[in-house]
Parts: structure tokens; C-alpha cells; sequence
């Protein structure tokens, strides 16, 4: 059972709905519904309709289908080239046999192009027109910086100051901050041994830490507003030691072993520690972000 299904099928029985309802509601057959929550979208009439059926089953179940679609798109199946090359060779055809509406958008485009050529014809004309019109100064023409003297006047003339050239600053350049590659370090009583979670790689939405520290590792999560989607194993591809929804000021704590992976469907509203030590999740943009947790190997003295 995919991720996606598991979503839909709870907010279904959260709110106590068959899957005779939905296909009630949504006019989608029972064994389409039933393949969205195993996961099997195999099994649905192509792309367009796998995306087609989740949305009108989130909106059945009460869900945001948008928030849906954007949060589990990598478990949606992708389109594939057939159905693409076969929406290409329609459009070729539909083009190919109406000559008449092609001879309309030809005829259009023209204009268009014709009426933008006459507008910068006028400008240019006008430009050039004010550029060859300037004021007469009075004593013939003076450049720039040239020498002014008052007819008897002594002294030395005092030049023109020509205006000084303004050199453009460049514009600042703003860089997203990384998550901390370090992360705070709680106070623990003398004696005990202090946890580190240093951050040390980034791919996609997978993002990879290390903990000092410690013989085991203790997630907590705590929502600090809105709600998230959570799952906590072992390891990617292991069954969830823990998963739900938490809504705002809930929290959890889980306890595993020398590893940790944890799936935030919206992690900037979760407020994460490693052993006591904080996560920094609020530059985690993907929905949903994945976290692995690696316990380091302790140095022998």
C-alpha cells in the first residue's frame, strides 16, 4: 500500500465513508478506488485519469486535492511518452484539417507584426527629432567644461564643473541559507554525554545527518502550527514504527536504534530534535521531505 493510498483510506474511515459512497459521490468504480489505496495505478485507464480519480476522491474525503497532488507527486505515476506523442499527433491532425482557422491565426499574426513595425517607425522618428532640436546659447556654443569670463572681470575664470560620472553599484546577490550544518547543542547536567546533529548532505528532498552522541536514537517532532503528515522507521523501505497527522502543539517522541528515517509531509511547521539536539527544518521546501538520521561510530580512546 502506497503512501498516497494510505492518506486517502484514513480520511475516508476518520470520517466513517465506504468505499460505495465515494463511488457514489465521485462516479469512479469500486475497483479504481480500491487500486488508489493499495497503490496500484497500473491498474487505472491511463495518466490523465489516475490524476483525475485522486483528486475527486481527496475532495470526496474532504482533503485539499491540491495539497494532495503537490505532497505525494512522486508517488503519482508519470506520463507516459505514448500518450504524449498520441496528444501531439492529435493536435497535427486537428491543425492539418481546419486550413481555415491556421489562414485566421496566420492573417492575425501578421497584423500585429505590421502595427508593432509602424509604432517603432514613429518612435524612432520622434527620438531622433528631439536629439537634432536644441536651445541656442546665447555667444555661440559652448562644450562642455569650457572656460565662462565676465567682460571686465579680473582674475582667474573659474571652469564649468562637468558632471561626474556615477559608477552603478551591483546589485547585492541574496543566497537561500542551507540547513545548519550544525544544529543547536541542548545543555545536558556534567557527566552526561552531549548530542550533535551535524547536517551533511542534500539530495532532492532527501536530506542526510549524522548524530554524536548517544547509544540510541530518540526522535521528537512537535507541530507549531497548521498540521503535518509524519512516518518514522528504522530505514527507508521499513514498515513505520510510528505515523499519522499532527495537528498544532502535538508532539511525539520516538525511540529507535543506530538509524533513523522520518517523512514530513510539511516540514517547515515542524519543530524537530535528534536525542535533544534541534533540526533545522525550516529550509526543507519539498512536500513531503525525507530525513535520515545516521548515529556515528564511536571513536575508541
Amino acid at each position: 500500500m502506497s503512501e498516497l493510498g494510505q492518506v486517502l483510506q484514513r480520511a475516508r474511515e476518520e470520517k466513517g465513508i465506504t468505499l460505495d459512497d465515494i463511488q457514489r459521490i465521485t462516479k469512479i468504480q469500486r475497483r479504481y478506488l480500491e487500486a488508489i489505496e493499495r497503490g496500484h495505478f497500473h491498474v487505472l485507464p491511463g495518466h490523465f485519469y489516475a490524476r483525475a480519480f485522486v483528486k475527486s476522491y481527496a475532495e470526496a474525503v474532504g482533503l485539499d486535492p491540491n495539497h494532495i497532488m503537490s505532497h505525494f507527486q512522486a508517488d503519482l505515476p508519470a506520463q507516459p511518452p505514448q500518450e504524449q506523442v498520441e496528444r501531439l499527433r492529435r493536435r497535427r491532425v486537428a491543425s492539418a484539417n481546419n486550413p481555415l482557422q491556421a489562414g485566421r491565426w496566420l492573417t492575425k499574426t501578421l497584423l500585429v507584426l505590421f502595427i508593432a513595425l509602424i509604432i517603432g517607425v514613429i518612435y524612432i522618428a520622434v527620438v531622433n527629432s528631439g536629439m537634432n532640436t536644441q536651445p541656442a546659447v546665447p555667444g555661440g556654443n559652448l562644450s562642455s567644461g569650457a572656460e565662462i569670463v565676465n567682460p571686465g572681470q579680473s582674475g582667474t575664470p573659474t571652469p564649468t564643473p562637468s558632471p561626474q560620472t556615477q559608477t552603478p553599484r551591483p546589485p547585492a546577490t541574496v543566497t537561500e541559507p542551507a540547513p545548519d550544518s550544525t544544529a543547536a547543542v541542548p545543555e545536558v547536567p556534567s557527566g552526561e554525554q552531549q548530542a550533535t546533529v551535524t547536517f551533511e548532505s542534500q539530495q532532492g528532498s532527501l536530506y542526510k545527518y549524522t548524530l554524536s552522541g548517544g547509544d540510541k536514537i530518540t526522535v521528537k517532532l512537535k507541530v507549531v502550527n497548521d498540521k503535518c503528515w509524519y512516518g518514522v522507521s528504522e530505514a527507508k523501505g521499513k514498515k513505520y514504527v510510528k505515523e499519522g497527522t499532527l495537528k498544532k502543539d502535538e508532539e511525539v517522541v520516538v525511540e529507535l536504534g543506530k538509524t533513523a528515517y522520518i517523512r514530513l509531509g510539511k516540514p517547515t511547521v515542524v519543530e524537530m530534535t535528534v536525542n535533544g539536539a534541534r533540526v533545522d527544518t525550516s529550509n526543507m521546501k519539498y512536500m513531503p521531505s525525507n530525513v535520515v538520521v545516521t548515529m556515528a561510530p564511536s571513536v575508541t580512546q
